[in-house]
């Protein structure tokens, strides 16, 4: 596999304050009662991605990373929402985030991918929930596509146990993802005009479910700096892994972050 290093592209740069806001999550849920005191944070997070798409590299980059918990409004990476109702251990909150998917012709080294059209971020605008025990942290939330990118939903559910060990926090996690048909079609699917200009086989990508493994690990360096790792496994759904547009069968990202508590 070709690793190089170039400058964020949007794609980039959103994928990596998704994972990063996944990351501060995974923070905010394995740290000691000081640390839960705190309204908000800031950093940096190295990332490691690469899209589905044929042709495209490996990417490495730096992000930031800002969150910030309010009284009912909270910024968590590249996510906005307004808490609905909040108990010790549960919140329920309207979200808006960005999809993290996008084509982009020119980065692509397959010939054939060059002639297809490119595919822009998406809009979503949902619920989340998530609910906190001894047992380990359940989080799900469904949002749905508003800018005009043929609509459609997604939807994700996840469970992730802390388990102390040290200093360090390990946070193993399992989850699954679901993308409608007319969201996959938006980015995976080969229109008839883009089949006979590029020679790839008309495709209509349906619905799938996109199963997933992550673990984060979670350092304090004192009483204000974090460290943390964390790496995914995603396994992509039959829709997507059907598509010309794409190959392999799964995609993998890391990420390493040092944030500063405030």
């Amino acid at each position: 596999m070709h690793v190089r290093f170039r400058s964020p592209r949007p794609l980039s740069a959103l994928f990596g304050l998704a994972l990063a806001s996944t990351m501060t999550a995974a923070s905010a849920q394995a740290a000691d009662a000081p640390e839960a005191g705190k309204k908000g944070s800031i950093g940096i997070a190295v990332v490691a991605l690469k899209a589905p798409y044929a042709g495209y590299d490996t990417d490495r980059l730096a992000a930031p990373i800002v969150s910030w918990e309010g009284r009912s409004f909270f910024f968590r990476g590249g996510s906005v929402g307004y808490r609905l109702h909040q108990t010790a251990q549960s919140e329920l909150a309207l979200t808006a985030s960005p999809y993290v998917m996008r084509f982009k012709r020119r980065d692509s080294h397959d010939p054939q991918l060059r002639q297809l059209d490119n595919r822009s971020l998406s809009g979503m605008l949902g619920v989340s929930w998530r609910h906190q025990a001894e047992w380990g942290v359940l989080q799900a939330n469904a949002q749905a596509e508003v800018t005009g990118h043929g609509g459609g939903f997604s939807a994700d559910a996840k469970y992730a146990y802390p388990i102390p060990a040290g200093r360090v926090t390990f946070m193993p996690a399992v989850g699954v993802n679901y993308a409608s048909a007319d969201l996959n079609d938006y980015y995976f699917g080969v229109s008839e005009r883009e089949a006979a200009r590029s020679g790839l086989a008309h495709y209509s990508a349906g619905s799938g479910v996109s199963p997933y493994m992550d673990i984060a690990a979670v350092m304090p360096l004192g009483p204000r700096w974090t460290a943390t790792a964390s790496i995914r496994r995603t396994s992509l759904a039959d829709a997507v892994r059907d598509s010309p547009m794409t190959r392999g069968d799964h995609m993998d990202t890391a990420a390493l972050s040092l944030s500063y508590g405030f």
